[in-house]
């Protein structure tokens, strides 16, 4: 993938349903309960709503972009600045666009924006999440904290190593 086909706008209300949608597709944990699929629907769409209410409560001033790739969304950003940190709120591409370059792609850039700014990038990731925290180790980020769910990253100008352009690293 180049980065001449990846295009981040800014999402609006017309992009809802597609988030809803690309929630769904994250959750494979509950598309396989054995239970009756609309037991299944209303359980991913009451956690869909609970993501958005949680990421406004504890980022109100968060940016949600959308990813598009030849003018089809296939992803999600979502960050917050403040104190200096650019963080990853959340970072989501649908599973026919993942391990194309998608996310090393948008990552690179914000890590751009972040030095340019003279910022850090900081982000979370769960522990069984082990394509996202091989990607994340390539790009430079170093492990700040961690518990038994999640690890907490970092990335810095200073010591941020980029992968090589032609990296084939997984999206998440």
């Amino acid at each position: 993938m180049t980065l001449s086909t990846l295009h981040i706008r800014d999402a609006g209300a017309a992009d809802e349903a597609f988030f809803a949608s690309l929630y769904r597709s994250t959750r494979d944990d509950l598309l396989a309960l054995p239970a009756d699929p609309s037991v299944i629907d209303g359980l991913i769409a009451m956690q869909h709503r609970l993501q958005v209410a949680g990421y406004r409560n504890s980022y109100p001033q968060a940016v949600y972009q959308v990813l598009e790739r030849d003018g089809v969304a296939v992803g999600r950003l979502v960050t917050a600045a403040a104190d200096g940190v650019i963080r990853v709120v959340d970072i989501a591409v649908l599973p026919s666009a993942r391990r194309t370059g998608l996310a090393v792609d948008v990552l690179r850039r914000l890590q751009a924006q972040a030095a340019g700014a003279r910022h850090a990038v900081a982000l979370s990731v769960r522990q069984d999440n082990v394509a996202a925290r091989h990607l994340y180790e390539a790009l430079g980020f170093a492990v700040d904290s961690e518990d038994t769910m999640r690890l907490e990253l970092h990335w810095r100008a200073q010591t941020g190593v980029q992968p090589p352009a032609d990296s084939s690293w997984a999206d998440t």
